[in-house]
C-alpha cells in the first residue's frame, strides 16, 4: 500500500471514529456511574489495530479522544479521554500483534476497556485528590466487561468484512514497509570499496 492510500484510510478511520463517539455521547446508559459508556469508537480502534501501524493507530486515537472531548465534554475532560484512549490503545495493539494466539478479538476488546477504565479512574484521583473515588472502580471494571464484549463482537465482525472485502488492499505495517524499502536501498547502494574491487577483478579477467 503507497503512503497516499494508507493516508486516505487513516482519514477515513478517524472521520468514522469521531462520528461514532461523538453520536454516542447522545445515548442514555441505564447505569447512572460517572465513566460508565459503551465505547464505540474502539471499534474503530480496533480495525486500525489489525489493518494499520502502530503510530498510525496512536494517531487515530488522539485525535478522536481531542476533537470528542471539546465537542462534547469540554477541555478538562480531555485528560481522561486521552490517557485512558492512548492506553487502552497500547495494551490491545500488544495482545493483538504479540498474544493474539491466546486472546480473541472480543478479549483484546474487554482488556482495552478495563484499561481505559483504570486509567481514567487513576487519573481522576489525582487531578480530584481524592481516593474515594476509587470505589467507583469494581463497577467500572465489571461494566467494561460487557461493554468490551459488545465492541468486541462488532469489531470482530467488521475486521472480518474488511478482510473478506479486501477493502484496504494491501496493509503491511508502515514501520515494515519502512524497514523493507530500507533494506532495498541498502542493497542497491554497492559501497565504492566494493565497486572499485568489481572493476578491478574485471580488468584482471580481461589480461
Amino acid at each position: 500500500m503507497n503512503r497516499n492510500k494508507r493516508f486516505a484510510i487513516i482519514i477515513i478511520l478517524v472521520t468514522n471514529a469521531i462520528i461514532i463517539s461523538f453520536l454516542e455521547s447522545f445515548i442514555p446508559v441505564p447505569i447512572p456511574v460517572p465513566g460508565i459508556k459503551l465505547g464505540l469508537g474502539n471499534i474503530i480502534t480496533m480495525i486500525a489495530i489489525a489493518f494499520l501501524g502502530f503510530k498510525d493507530v496512536l494517531f487515530i486515537v488522539a485525535v478522536r479522544c481531542f476533537v470528542v472531548a471539546i465537542l462534547t465534554r469540554g477541555v478538562m475532560m480531555l485528560a481522561f479521554s486521552l490517557s485512558g484512549g492512548i492506553l487502552s490503545a497500547i495494551v490491545m495493539w500488544v495482545l493483538y500483534k504479540k498474544l493474539s494466539k491466546y486472546f480473541s478479538i472480543k478479549g483484546i476488546s474487554i482488556a482495552g476497556a478495563m484499561v481505559h477504565n483504570i486509567t481514567q479512574i487513576t487519573v481522576a484521583s489525582f487531578i480530584l485528590g481524592q481516593l474515594v473515588v476509587l470505589y467507583y472502580l469494581p463497577i467500572l471494571l465489571v461494566s467494561a466487561v460487557v461493554t468490551g464484549l459488545i465492541t468486541g463482537s462488532i469489531g470482530e465482525l467488521a475486521i472480518n468484512e474488511v478482510r473478506k472485502k479486501n477493502i484496504f488492499g494491501e496493509t503491511r505495517n508502515v514501520e515494515n514497509q519502512d524497514n523493507v524499502d530500507n533494506q532495498e536501498d541498502s542493497e542497491d547502494q554497492v559501497p565504492p570499496q566494493v565497486e572499485e574491487t568489481k572493476a578491478e577483478g574485471d580488468r584482471d579477467e580481461g589480461f
